[in-house]
């Protein structure tokens, strides 16, 4: 039995002068607390207390297991405080990873926000636009842009993407702005193979348009700048094309056919002993996006 427990017990009946008051004081029935001092003294080959039909009061021996026995119990809850407001300081690394573009356009200036207000956080974040395996990396959480495939990863929402489909103005003069699905499929376009689909851009439920792709690569910044340069037509997430269509660069094309959002996720192990670091990037993340 743990003796821990047991130490409890005597030290409440001591502190109590009875069995009963101990007993209600912890939340136990009488004749397991009396069980728990018996086990006591009988692990230590000692009487500690003395007890008659009206009274008990603690041997010469029992004042003094008493007093270490209360010092070490104090010390174990001082210790399991201590460790708990350390837990829940928002101090250490924290080991995040997200998609590149992303990283570098939105996540980036956020980090560098949250590092000034949260200076004891040491923020370890990797860029790349493969699947990461969280546990088995050590992360201790990822941005995820998209629908999320079922896993055993908790998952909380903290904004949207709006996918774009943009060509620049050179390239709108040589080809023209495509209007209909089958203008659409016949362009010449760069394609994200970051998408699950990179080649067959879904317009509606019943619409599916298989691109001409002309170029193929695995970042949205990327193809973004090739679009910017009127070489080809994108479909990129709005944090890529934005700036370009800030600077008439690129325009927006096909926006008779409002786009699915993109939701954006921050992706974690476990819900049980959360890092409060990664809870207060979630919270502070999902504002940063609303604004």
């Amino acid at each position: 039995m743990d003796k821990l427990k047991l130490m409890a017990s005597f030290i409440s009946v001591a502190e109590e002068g009875s069995y009963t008051a101990a007993a209600n004081r912890i939340g136990k029935t009488k004749a397991l607390v009396s069980m728990h001092v018996d086990k006591l003294e009988e692990a230590l080959s000692v009487r500690l207390i003395s007890r008659t039909t009206r009274s008990l009061h603690l041997t010469d021996i029992g004042s003094a297991y008493y007093e270490e026995a209360k010092r070490v119990l104090d010390d174990i809850t001082t210790l399991e405080s201590n460790i708990s407001k350390k837990h829940q300081t928002l101090t250490g690394r924290l080991r995040l990873s997200a998609p590149t573009t992303f990283g570098e356009i939105v996540l980036m200036p956020f980090v560098a926000t949250m590092a000034s207000r949260h200076p004891e956080i040491e923020f370890d974040i990797t860029l790349n636009d493969r699947y990461v395996d969280l546990v088995a990396e050590g992360f201790d959480a990822s941005i995820r842009i998209g629908k999320l495939k079922d896993s055993n990863l908790i998952a909380r929402p903290v904004g949207g993407s709006h996918l774009k489909f943009c060509a620049s103005p050179t390239f709108i003069e040589r080809y023209g702005a495509p209007t209909t699905p089958e203008e659409l499929a016949a362009a010449p376009c760069v394609v994200d193979r970051n998408f699950r689909q990179s080649g067959v851009w879904t317009l509606s439920p019943d619409i599916n348009v298989k691109a001409s792709a002309k170029i193929s690569v695995n970042s949205a910044m990327a193809a973004a700048r090739i679009a910017a340069h009127g070489t080809a037509l994108t479909l990129s997430p709005d944090f890529a094309v934005d700036k370009y269509i800030h600077t008439g660069k690129l325009v927006t094309v096909m926006e008779q056919y409002p786009l699915e959002e993109l939701p954006i996720h921050v992706v974690y192990p476990h819900r049980q002993h959360l890092s409060p670091k990664v809870t207060v990037l979630a919270e502070e993340l999902k504002k940063y996006l609303q604004r």
